[in-house]
């Protein structure tokens, strides 16, 4: 289910009225946000719903067993239930073979015939066996250090369903690729192809940051399975982020919700911001950057272009459309929350005006990169242990993230590229102490700017051919061409507004610029903001950059 499409504006209406018709319980809000979590999610395929069920079945086990070394006997009933139940309704069940548009249901069987149907269920019973075994074996072992043991039983078993069914493919295919090119001779498939579940990064980064925080004793363990259920799949950030942290957002199930006046605002305006720049901007933008990409995206061309100004465009092009693409939907994630009593962790700080790579980071996905450091690069060493160790600490931190991505090799370039700069800007000496001399300032912010795009080229391309022509037709074929100039008017044209705006944001340091306007410009923004969402929205709805990812 898409935020920009019209069955979410029906789901988020019907949620909303009885969410707030159930304020008097905020436990009855967290049964509808659970449920409503599952149906948003489940609208793709209800198949993986199990693989959400499954990370929070051992993130809770797990935390709690770091937390208390025991596990009672009704929380390990309740949960294993929810596993196997799990297992057997989104799975088992042959959802799939019901027509909802038609009547007659007498010829569907919902229940597999035969034993291969059955065995995801089978394989949660023996799961469930499997885990409490091994928690007999090791609560007897005085020796072991169980809130070690337990941390890594849950950071493992994340990082599998992250690794089979998001990088599988891509390893299965360079093994291929590499022993073809050693021996000249060609293995067969080593599976069928493995569908990415949407939003598979995000759920088990933020299942793995709740279990770690809990071992570090930075927040207790939830006995409420239906609270941190309702946390992992709350349904505003659960397919793209920003990836909470438990010490902020799963507070916020164990009380009361309100919401005033400013909040209800604040929260209407970031949805409809968020649309803006996701159908005005990102959608429309996306036909100049695929009109010049697309026929290297397949490899039907692979000679340099002629018109390097055409590429370069293309590539501020793509900057304009993620940025759009993917702070709209966490402008529209914030604001839907915010409109159901929550606070949702900002994401995006006007990356484009950073002055450094550090500086970008820390406007940039800043949910990841917080992420990054605090679970990874600090991990590693940070930049405790000299010089060398803190290179090397920035490019592996960077490369994994570069590869939390995507599965291709063009994301792990993106990120040593940026592990690249990292480490340059250091060496350089570069700081990011406060600049007197404004004309320095925006040198350094047309510098970074120009070495984020570089970024981007990599980030866009789908193969190293496309890298290499480009980057050639750019620094040797650049002329200035009509063709070349009618997409700069077209990508102005759809962007103007946002760079004026964000150029009111970064002057006033204000993101919310338009509580301190008159009520006539505040009225004139929105009339202008919404007649482009009616006027310019590209007919059909597309996906969101980020949820490949």
């Amino acid at each position: 289910m898409l935020f920009n499409s019209f069955s979410f504006l029906i789901f988020f209406i019907v949620v909303y009225g009885f969410y707030w018709l159930l304020n008097k319980d905020y436990r009855q809000q967290n049964i509808l946000l659970f449920v409503s979590s599952y149906i948003f999610y489940g609208w793709w395929d209800v198949r993986f719903l199990f693989l959400i069920v499954l990370s929070t079945y051992i993130d809770y086990c797990t935390s709690l067993l770091i937390d208390n070394d025991k596990l009672s006997k009704n929380e390990n009933r309740l949960a294993s239930a929810y596993l196997i139940g799990a297992g057997f309704l989104f799975v088992t069940c042959k959802w799939n073979s019901v027509n909802w548009l038609n009547n007659d249901f007498s010829h569907i069987l919902l229940l597999p015939t035969n034993l291969q149907g059955w065995w995801v269920t089978i394989g949660a019973i023996l799961f469930v066996l499997f885990f409490n075994v091994i928690h007999k074996i090791a609560s007897a072992n005085p020796k072991l250090n169980h809130r070690k043991f337990y941390l890594f039983q849950s950071v493992i078993v994340n990082l599998l369903i992250l690794g089979i069914f998001k990088y599988y493919n891509f390893f299965a295919e360079s093994f291929i690729q590499l022993w073809a090119g050693l021996t000249g001779n060609t293995p067969g498939e080593l599976t069928t192809k493995i569908i990415l579940p949407v939003g598979i990064s995000f759920f088990t980064f933020q299942t793995m940051s709740h279990t770690i925080d809990v071992y570090r004793k930075r927040i207790p363990a939830t006995s409420s399975l239906l609270e941190l259920s309702t946390y992992i799949a709350f349904f505003p950030q659960l397919v793209a982020g920003p990836i909470e942290r438990g010490a902020h957002l799963l507070p916020q199930f164990q009380r009361k919700r309100t919401v005033t006046y400013d909040e209800f605002r604040s929260g209407i305006w970031l949805i409809f911001w968020g649309l803006f720049k996701k159908i005005v901007i990102a959608d429309n933008v996306s036909n100049i950057v695929n009109v010049t990409f697309g026929p290297y995206d397949s490899l039907s061309i692979t000679t340099v272009p002629t018109d390097g100004l055409q590429c370069l465009i293309s590539v501020y092009a793509f900057a304009i459309q993620i940025y759009c693409d993917f702070s709209g939907y966490t402008d529209m994630a914030r604001g839907t929350a915010r409109l159901l009593g929550f606070d949702i962790m900002l994401n995006f700080n006007l990356p484009y005006i950073a002055v450094n790579p550090s500086d970008f980071w820390r406007r940039w996905h800043i949910s990841l990169s917080s992420w990054l450091a605090d679970y990874l690069y600090i991990p590693l060493g940070g930049n405790r242990k000299g010089h060398f160790n803190t290179h090397r600490n920035l490019a592996l931190t960077m490369i994994l993230g570069g590869l939390w991505h995507g599965a291709a090799w063009t994301f792990v370039i993106w990120g040593f590229f940026h592990g690249g700069i990292l480490i340059l800007y250091r060496l350089l000496g570069d700081r990011d102490s406060e600049m007197k001399l404004r004309l320095i300032k925006i040198i350094k912010i047309i510098g970074m700017f120009h070495l984020t795009c570089i970024g981007w080229l990599l980030f866009r391309a789908q193969n190293l051919t496309t890298i290499k022509v480009f980057i050639v037709a750019i620094f040797t074929n650049f002329h200035f061409s009509s063709q070349a100039i009618e997409t700069f008017n077209n990508l102005l044209y759809y962007s103007w507004f946002l760079l004026l705006f964000q150029a009111i944001q970064a002057y006033s340091k204000e993101l919310d610029p338009m509580q301190n306007w008159h009520w006539f410009i505040r009225l004139n923004v929105w009339i202008f903001i919404i007649t482009c969402i009616f006027r310019l929205a590209p007919v059909g709805t597309s996906e969101f950059i980020y949820f490949a990812f």
